[in-house]
């Protein structure tokens, strides 16, 4: 599937409780705050639609202003205490009223994902029946793509396990564990050199 037909999805409304009061996502990641990267990296490809899950403008007004600067449609979460599937939820509902084939759901928490991953998942998607997700081997997750026959499933979702679930029973593309990390814990933004790119691998689940 080309990106044309497609809504980029880029999750960034969590609490972040683990990480303690300062605000996650605005933490200093190699020089950026966090969301930043994974922001660049979603707005560098062409997608026919660009949007962000957020948390209430006074919450978070400079990610705000960071995200609609880079033309993000933003949609907010009133109720991110309910887990990341409420965030799932809200842009299924949303997403499911555009005119597109397919969504990819990606994490503002992921700083080291690849432009060419992100590509390989929606070029991978045949249809809107396809459902895309990575693994470094072990584990299913983000960032992943559902194609529309699928977004029925994406409302229904509930507490925080998202939709790990749908991806696991589908099909998978390998890649390195290092470009798949998410930040939870202060400890796991302290910088990382950084990391080259492996070939994504598909793999049947």
């Amino acid at each position: 599937m080309r990106p044309e037909q497609v809504a980029a999805v880029l999750l960034a409304a969590g609490n972040s409780t683990r990480f303690g009061e300062e605000d996650k996502l605005m933490a200093d990641h190699n020089g950026k705050p966090l969301i930043v990267h994974a922001m660049e990296c979603v707005a560098s490809i062409p997608f026919k639609y660009h949007i962000a899950v957020v948390r209430r403008h006074e919450l978070a007004p400079i990610i705000h202003r960071k995200l609609d600067r880079r033309g993000f449609t933003l949609i907010v979460n009133e109720n991110p205490d309910d887990g990341l599937s409420s965030s799932i939820r809200l842009a299924a509902d949303y997403v499911s009223e555009l005119r597109c084939n397919g969504m990819l759901m990606c994490l503002a928490d992921m700083p080291q994902v690849p432009q060419s991953h992100l590509m390989r998942l929606v070029r991978t998607a045949e249809d809107i029946r396809s459902v895309v997700g990575s693994t470094d081997g072990f584990t299913p997750g983000p960032p992943a793509f559902f194609g529309r026959r699928h977004f029925a499933e994406l409302q229904a979702l509930k507490g925080d396990l998202g939709a790990r679930a749908l991806i696991s029973q589908n099909l998978l593309i390998e890649t390195g564990s290092a470009l798949l990390y998410d930040v939870d814990t202060p400890e796991d933004i302290r910088p990382r050199p950084e990391v080259s790119a492996v070939p994504d691998v598909p793999t049947a689940s």
